[in-house]
């Protein structure tokens, strides 16, 4: 074989191995994105390099691919899936567990509903005793169902300016799959938890019960008197009297 047998021989195969790479990226390309594939880019994008933050976001992935071969639908795990590993803090220092939970709100006419529809609520319990000074806990959450996504400190306070190591989030209905971590800070201690996830499930809202329309009263009369309504008999066809005269046989 000489050298430009060779040569040929390359350039074909370079030529054919460019045009298959070409037409899987168009068939990729071609193919369209899930809600929750849009979601995740979007999460991955907004935590850019922090760490604890590409940890949750590659777990909030996983799990949905987990949730979209399964098919899970109506996910009742109000606490997420396992505690969350915590360092410098807890009873067993200096090493604990964090329990997170989300709480969502129950659709249905005969049920009261804690949250408004649409929305989740966040919340975190620490082994340490003493009440938190600070909260620098973060929840990364994932709506498979409409791809909405978002990343919010849970950053809410009572009315004496402590922190409840919860938040609420207008997440809309369906599945949720969310990731949780950071920092609580106690006076004599900080809380580092590492990332945990959870499934639940937003419900849609309620459906509003139409109110039949209220009875109209009766008119006053002449003398101010206003007349009671009598329901009206029921009404029968009259019948015609047997007329004895042209009844009976024919004539002789």
């Amino acid at each position: 074989m000489n050298g430009s047998t060779l040569f040929r021989r390359t350039a074909a195969i370079a030529a054919m191995t460019t045009a298959a790479a070409l037409s899987t990226t168009t068939a990729t390309a071609d193919q369209p994105r899930t809600p929750a594939e849009t979601g995740v880019e979007q999460l991955a994008h907004a935590v850019g390099d922090d760490v604890a933050g590409k940890t949750a976001v590659a777990d909030i992935a996983k799990a949905a691919q987990l949730v979209a071969a399964a098919k899970l639908e109506n996910v009742q795990f109000t606490p997420f899936s396992y505690l969350a590993p915590t360092l410098g803090c807890g009873f067993n220092m200096p090493f604990s567990l964090t329990s997170a939970t989300a709480v969502t709100g129950v659709a249905g006419p005969a049920t009261t509903v804690s949250l408004p529809a649409g929305n989740v609520s966040f919340q975190v319990m620490a082994q340490q005793n003493g009440f938190p000074l600070s909260s620098g806990l973060t929840v990364a959450w994932l709506n498979v169902n409409n791809g909405r996504s978002g990343i919010v400190p849970l950053d809410d306070h009572t009315e004496y300016s402590l922190p409840t190591l919860s938040k609420t989030v207008e997440t809309g209905p369906g599945t949720i799959i969310a990731s949780l971590w950071g920092t609580i800070d106690y006076p004599n201690a900080r809380c580092v938890v590492l990332p945990t996830v959870g499934l639940s499930t937003v419900p849609d809202a309620p459906a509003v019960q139409a109110t039949p329309p209220a009875a109209t009263p009766a008119a006053p009369d002449a003398s101010g008197a206003t007349p009671s309504v009598t329901p009206a008999a029921p009404t029968t066809p009259a019948q015609t009297p047997a007329d004895n005269s042209g009844s009976g046989s024919a004539p002789a």
